[in-house]
């Protein structure tokens, strides 16, 4: 199928574009830079601010159409809520569905099916009372509140569109990954010893494994009886106690210091309502139409995404970038130690000054110097795993980080390949050396960002 897609970039977009690229469908993807390199599946790529319609000659350039499109572009809930955040948030779902709107109504092929995201958050919060098997279900009405409004309005806006179109409204509850989103966010107390339930622990919580969320999309593509508001959760809600347990069980780590409502309030003010609220949510439509969950026990949701063999302490980033191109095309250009000052940033005035051997192989010693914030440092790494064209793995021995494992992975994916950068770092001193956390973690991003930008100027990297 032709299938348009917004949020492309975000946790829910990526995973499913992957998804939908396994399975053949042509991608179309709108985004803020218009650019494919930052994507992690093949897509024809449009550039949109979400504050206009696209011009038809654009969107459609050949007339085809689409036959699916999944809107799922959003500005953050999870912030701090200002009036000037608040406007963000309502107009970057509410406004961005109309305009879209408006853009897909002008193609001479309307699509069959309009899949707009939502999330459990309509129906605000749940009763003191509730139990896991009693909470609100699709037909539960709207509730009240910011997040219930945005959510109502959100999904107001969508049914505007063409009657004959069958619409499906995905309401989200907590999407869990390791690779950002929540999950990770919640985590960040545990690392210390001092995770633990939000307030009483006694507010139910809503929550699906990603893997779930992307297959119960796919489940509503192809289930032509799925339409209107589908709960994405898991069958059952637990209790933010038992999932705090659960967490800190997962992480090896004590999960006993209540997080106080007070603290919440004082970091992200209105918006620490929606964490200390009860939100029971069942998936009725997904359970009667027969979707069956990988995950509906929090505990193995939690073990799948935690890995068990990363060091007390440790952080994960995850990077993954598709390009055209074999895995036996792109796995020498990434292998060769020599293009890494190709794409790295300048300013970390990156050089090799030694390698133990000119053959790329397991145990080979690779000595680099750069500079880190203005001061020159010293780095030597040695090549743990070599598995070509699969993947190839660097820990380092010598340098800035305490631990650094870098592992390279390449999958075929449509034709192309999907590079998967996985590194797991952790600082000297810790935990005191956290204190540079939020500079280091801003400092990969970019590193990243800057290797994406490098690679689309040089092109296919197999003609590099």
């Amino acid at each position: 199928m032709k299938i348009l897609i917004t949020g492309a970039t975000g946790l829910i977009g990526n995973h499913l574009g992957i998804e939908l690229a396994r399975s053949g469908h042509a991608l179309t993807a709108l985004t803020r830079s218009g650019r494919s390199v930052e994507l992690s599946f093949p897509a024809r790529c449009i550039a949109w601010n979400h504050k206009t319609p696209i011009a038809k000659d654009t969107l459609d350039p050949k007339s085809e159409g689409f036959d699916v499109v999944i809107h799922l572009a959003g500005e953050p809930v999870a912030q701090r809520w200002t009036r000037k955040s608040k406007q963000r948030i309502y107009d970057s779902r509410v406004n961005s569905t109309k305009q879209l709107i408006s853009s897909v109504q002008s193609l001479s092929k309307k699509p069959s099916l309009w899949i707009n995201a939502s999330a459990i958050g309509i129906y605000g919060p749940s009763p003191d009372n509730v139990s896991a098997k009693t909470g609100f279900n699709e037909s539960s009405p709207a509730g009240t509140g910011f997040l219930a409004d945005v959510c109502r309005d959100w999904e107001a806006a969508a049914s505007a569109n063409d009657p004959g179109i069958r619409k499906v409204f995905a309401r989200f509850g907590v999407v869990l990954s390791g690779d950002s989103g929540a999950l990770p966010e919640m985590m960040n107390p545990f690392y210390y010893g001092v995770g633990g339930p939000i307030g009483s622990g006694k507010q139910m919580m809503s929550w699906i494994h990603i893997k779930d969320a992307v297959r119960a999309i796919i489940h509503c593509i192809d289930t032509p009886g799925m339409q209107g508001p589908v709960n994405l959760v898991a069958s059952e809600p637990v209790t933010n106690a038992t999932f705090s347990k659960h967490l800190g069980k997962a992480m090896k780590m004590p999960s006993a210091m209540p997080v106080p409502p007070l603290a919440l309030k004082l970091a992200f003010g209105e918006m620490s309502s929606i964490l200390t609220a009860s939100s029971a949510v069942i998936p009725q439509k997904l359970i009667e139409s027969g979707f069956k969950f990988q995950f509906t026990d929090p505990a193995n949701a939690l073990l799948d995404l935690i890995d068990q063999k990363i060091p007390r302490g440790a952080r994960v980033f995850t990077a993954r970038q598709w390009l055209p191109g074999t895995p036996e095309d792109n796995f020498p250009f990434f292998s060769a130690a020599e293009n890494l000052e190709k794409i790295t940033p300048p300013w970390l005035n990156f050089r090799i000054t030694r390698k133990s051997s000119d053959e790329m192989k397991s145990g080979l010693l690779i000595d680099y110097r750069l500079k880190i914030k203005g001061m020159p440092v010293s780095w030597r790494t040695r090549i743990e795993d070599w598995d070509p064209p699969r993947k190839f793995v660097d820990t380092q021995l010598k340098g800035p980080y305490r631990i650094w494992h870098h592992t390279h992975s390449f999958e075929p994916l449509a034709g192309g390949t999907l590079m998967t950068d996985r590194v797991i770092y952790k600082m000297y001193v810790w935990p005191l050396g956290d204190v540079a956390l939020p500079m280091v973690k801003n400092d990969v991003k970019t590193i990243f960002a800057f290797r994406r930008k490098t690679l689309e100027q040089l092109g296919s990297s197999s003609t590099v």
